[in-house]
């Protein structure tokens, strides 16, 4: 009878242990990294089926030559179907921007995209993942709709260290006379959890990009970034990066941004 008492006692806290863990992987699983949140690159992992987010951005422009600008970020995420989610969002900005003269209030365009992972990383395999986005021209001086179809590529190198390969195509169905209508870039990230197995709630990010200038004749744009992302819910985290665009020959389109903003699951 003791033997059983304590083959039930061990069993049960064995059952409470699994779900307890269950249930922390699950409340921690919205912390996958997006893009903007805080730098440009996303990893290939969706958020949680039937799951709903939203993320709040909030950025300080500092263009080359031209006065400082902000921009904003609201967007909602909804894991619709297993391993993909919906999202859409509006990028608000105001002040200096590097694409145009005009510092007035811009509600910016509204995007609708679509995010769907093919496959969890597992032995030397990354996940891979694809994302597809429309932006509708809401905002000032938009016209036409726009795209981009992003490659996502997430895989494990060393105990704890990720990268991300992420190649873009950008389409712009009306161009002015000196766009390009095709512009397309790569971004190579990497992100750490700053003192696991300690503790896993906190992790820090990088980034190295490349893509082609917007207008015909422009060269390539690099960019490069740092990041941090703070958990400090139990479905919450703040996030804060700085990153930088240097523009091969055109200084005008040579940028630094603060990023800071806030994730929320539910």
């Amino acid at each position: 009878m003791k033997k059983l008492t304590k083959h039930a006692i061990a069993t049960l806290f064995a059952t409470t242990f699994v779900a307890i863990a269950a249930t922390s992987t699950r409340a921690v699983d919205h912390n996958n990294i997006d893009a903007n949140r805080p730098l440009s690159f996303d990893d290939a992992e969706s958020i949680g089926y039937r799951e709903q987010a939203i993320e709040l951005g909030g950025v300080i422009t500092l263009p080359q030559g031209r006065s400082v600008g902000g921009e904003f970020e609201i967007e909602y995420l909804y894991g619709f179907a297993p391993n993909t989610h919906l999202n859409v969002g509006i990028h608000p900005s105001i002040g200096g921007r590097t694409d145009s003269e005009d510092t007035d209030f811009d509600i910016g365009d509204v995007s609708v995209g679509v995010f769907h992972n093919f496959n969890r990383e597992y032995n030397n395999t990354p996940a891979f993942a694809v994302r597809a986005d429309t932006y509708f021209p809401t905002g000032r001086d938009s016209r036409g709709v726009d795209f981009r179809l992003r490659g996502i590529a997430s895989k494990t190198v060393g105990q704890y260290d990720r990268l991300h390969l992420n190649v873009d195509l950008n389409v712009n169905t009306v161009p002015d006379s000196d766009d390009r209508s095709v512009t397309p870039g790569v971004i190579l990230g990497y992100s750490r959890p700053l003192g696991y197995p300690r503790r896993f709630d906190r992790t820090i990010l990088a980034e190295v990009g490349v893509r082609a200038g917007e207008e015909t004749g422009d060269g390539a744009i690099v960019s490069a970034g740092v990041g941090l992302r703070q958990q400090v819910g139990y479905q919450s985290v703040l996030d804060i990066g700085l990153q930088g665009d240097i523009a091969s020959d055109d200084s005008e389109h040579s940028q630094v941004r603060l990023v800071a903003g806030y994730s929320t699951a539910f």
